[in-house]
């Protein structure tokens, strides 16, 4: 190591001015560029730190209401009836019988149910889009709908008029649905 440093030395000093001075200011933007990069490393290094961290916390403290969890999920469960939940098909059916019952299975737009699994339950979504219906329909159609809650849930809803009849509305409708998996 000592003898490569001094011939590093000898051919330094064999060099011009000039060309010593580009050798330096070379050596010195190579360190800056080094430098920068070994802060941006250190400073993202230390943000996923406290993320992770933060993560941590999060996590006990969900872990340490554990207990709470389960009492109110005991409570929830012991409210539902698992034979009136919805699977996505079932959902789907529930939702054009509907629409019969209010003679709007015509005028209706049903996207496929999209379904999210979880552990306990699933949850299923739909989207369904209703066009040229009156204010009654809609009254009608959300009284009905109103009566399958908790199992059958609005999530959100869209009302406009119509642009060539204004007596009439389009309506979108986000509904949710779940259904307990069995253990």
């Amino acid at each position: 190591m000592h003898k490569i440093l001094q011939q590093t030395k000898r051919l330094f000093l064999r060099m011009s001015v000039r060309e010593q001075t580009l050798t330096l200011l070379f050596i010195l933007v190579m360190l800056f560029i080094w430098t920068g990069s070994l802060l941006n490393r250190s400073s993202a290094w230390n943000d996923n730190r406290k993320q992770a961290q933060a993560d941590l916390q999060n996590q006990q403290q969900w872990l340490d209401r554990n207990e709470q969890f389960t009492v109110g999920l005991a409570n929830a469960l012991e409210r539902v009836d698992p034979q009136k939940t919805y699977a996505g098909s079932q959902l789907s059916g529930r939702i054009d019988a509907i629409l019969r019952q209010v003679a709007l299975s015509g005028s209706a737009d049903i996207d496929p149910v999209q379904t999210r699994e979880g552990e306990i339950f699933n949850d299923h979504n739909l989207r369904i889009r209703l066009s040229r219906i009156s204010i009654a329909q809609l009254i009608q159609l959300n009284k009905l709908l109103s009566q399958e809650t908790p199992y059958i849930n609005l999530q959100s809803v869209r009302v406009t008029k119509n642009r060539r009849n204004p007596e009439e509305l389009d309506v979108r409708f986000k509904i949710n649905s779940f259904d307990l998996k069995t253990q």
